[in-house]
């Protein structure tokens, strides 16, 4: 368990279920088959309380003659000589008074049911904060807004399939609706140089290849820059390219002007971010996606930290919560995967099959001009000169 977790609220009321669980199951060894089949071991927050768990299910599975619904005083108490002998070999420090420990601490056995829904409660909790903590870890574990991009992806959906793993458990129910909002001093990642360099890379780049935003417009919005200005300025070029007017560093002034942004700005700050530039758009379209998909995973993940952090919620409200706080994150995702099309091959790709009848067209020689150059090979059958 991670260090990190041990603050976590509601763990005094874990360990209490956890000892109230397996006291009920040392003492009352047929009730293990009320929660054998969604509890596990690793459901449970300390180490020798899962090793006693993972004890009693041994012994189960052996036909320990205790888990009858009517056993004498002897098979109970070979039952808990048993099940401590085989614990103390996963946790050494465990000793047979521990287990009448929690025999003695147990105040209903009958509701061993009941303990072992806290139980995984308190899994639940845990398992969403670990991944939580995880998806922030990820936005600043490279330099590389790319590779934390596809690192970021690959914890997003470990944390959806966790998300959906733990539901199976948690019937939703009407109650199950999150309770609250992201708390306000949740914002994105702060502002960084290079973010606003690649901004202005592209704003630059799209000023001079305008025609590109056909295709931009529709996986790239003005939310996905982190400067107001290089927002004001994106909506300037989309209308201007929306009205299908020229496009320039002055009409986008002008266009800026008749927006209000002049008064945050001068002329001359948006000419020299529009200024003609041989960068590709498209390329630098995906890097502010990269960018936007890094703020969205720290918001989310603060979202989620946060509500881990309320008793309150029931593992239901907790999944709920959670979802909601994945929305935005999955939005961005979506829009990086069906962004910039991915660039054609530099050689033409041949046909997988070739038709006996119908041979390939010749091709007329070509001397190489350059490196790279590669003549094509002759057809090795079904085909004809």
């Amino acid at each position: 368990m991670s260090a990190g977790l041990k603050g976590l609220p509601g763990m005094e009321a874990t360990v209490l279920a956890e000892q109230a669980l397996l006291g009920a199951l040392l003492l009352r060894p047929r009730h293990l088959g009320s929660t054998v089949n969604w509890l596990e071991a690793g459901h449970f927050y300390l180490p020798h309380h899962a090793a006693l768990h993972t004890a009693m299910r041994q012994l189960a599975n052996d036909g320990h003659p205790a888990l009858a619904d009517k056993c004498s005083s002897d098979q109970g108490l070979d039952w808990l000589k048993r099940t401590t002998a085989l614990a103390t070999e996963q946790a050494p420090g465990l000793t047979p008074s521990h287990a009448h420990t929690l025999v003695n601490f147990c105040p209903q056995p009958d509701h061993a049911a009941a303990y072992g829904r806290m139980v995984l409660a308190g899994h639940t909790r845990r398992t969403i904060a670990e991944h939580a903590q995880r998806l922030a870890d990820t936005t600043r574990s490279a330099k590389d807004p790319e590779l934390q991009a596809e690192a970021v992806n690959a914890q997003a959906d470990a944390l959806t399939s966790a998300l959906d793993d733990l539901s199976r458990h948690w019937r939703a129910h009407p109650g199950a609706t999150p309770r609250g909002g992201s708390p306000p001093s949740l914002r994105e990642l702060p502002p960084n140089d290079q973010r606003h360099a690649d901004e202005q890379a592209f704003l630059s780049a799209v000023t001079t290849r305008p025609h590109e935003l056909r295709d931009i417009r529709g996986y790239l919005t003005p939310e996905d820059f982190a400067d107001p200005l290089h927002q004001q300025l994106y909506r300037c070029l989309t209308a201007l390219h929306h009205r299908g007017e020229p496009i320039d560093p002055i009409t986008v002034v002008w266009e800026a002007q008749h927006r209000g942004v002049l008064a945050g700005t001068t002329p001359e700050t948006i000419l020299t971010t529009c200024a003609r530039s041989g960068n590709d758009p498209a390329y630098w379209a995906t890097r502010l996606l990269d960018h936007a998909l890094l703020s969205a995973a720290v918001v989310s993940a603060g979202h989620i930290g946060h509500a881990v952090e309320d008793p309150a919620m029931t593992p239901q409200q907790l999944i709920a919560d959670c979802r909601r706080a994945l929305r935005d994150l999955t939005a961005v995702r979506l829009r990086r995967h069906h962004g910039p099309p991915a660039p054609p091959a530099r050689s033409s790709r041949l046909p997988t099959q070739r038709s006996a009848t119908r041979p390939p067209p010749r091709i007329a020689p070509v001397s190489p001009s350059g490196p790279g150059f590669s003549a094509p090979r002759a057809p090795t059958s079904g085909s004809s000169r």
